[in-house]
């Protein structure tokens, strides 16, 4: 007799966490990274304060905030440097991707390549350091 468990009836964050609602990177140079974002990148203005924006991707948002003012949140204290996290963005073609980022001023430090899963990946940096990935998912 073979009993077969499916765990995920057992985990209570199965359906506490099950859709992502935002990221918030916490960068040194707001108006730097605007520019980054918003014009190098193309991602549109979601909503917009003088030291936060939010990019609406889909159902979920991706925002800037400057580090100094994030304090108010929480203790300077718990932030770090950034290379802490990758953050993926699917396109239609990497390689035609990685040119029109590259004639934006982008620097591709890697790819395009091919994972040994088959997914097409190159690799950029935002002026936090960062990593960024494009990917054709």
């Amino acid at each position: 007799m073979v009993v077969t468990i499916d765990w995920r009836h057992f985990c209570f964050f199965k359906t506490m966490f099950n859709k992502l609602y935002a990221i918030c990177l916490l960068v040194e140079d707001y108006e730097k990274s605007l520019v980054f974002y918003r014009d190098t990148l193309g991602l549109r203005v979601n909503s917009q304060d003088t030291q936060y924006t939010d990019f609406q991707l889909g159902e979920s948002l991706f925002a800037i905030f400057q580090k100094d003012a994030a304090t108010a949140m929480f203790p300077k204290k718990h932030m770090s440097s950034g290379s802490g996290c990758v953050i993926a963005f699917p396109v239609e073609n990497v390689a035609t991707a990685c040119t029109e980022l590259q004639a934006r001023g982008v620097a591709i430090f890697a790819g395009p390549k091919q994972m040994p899963w088959g997914q097409t990946v190159a690799y950029f940096k935002d002026p936090d350091d960062n990593i960024l990935e494009i990917t054709d998912s």
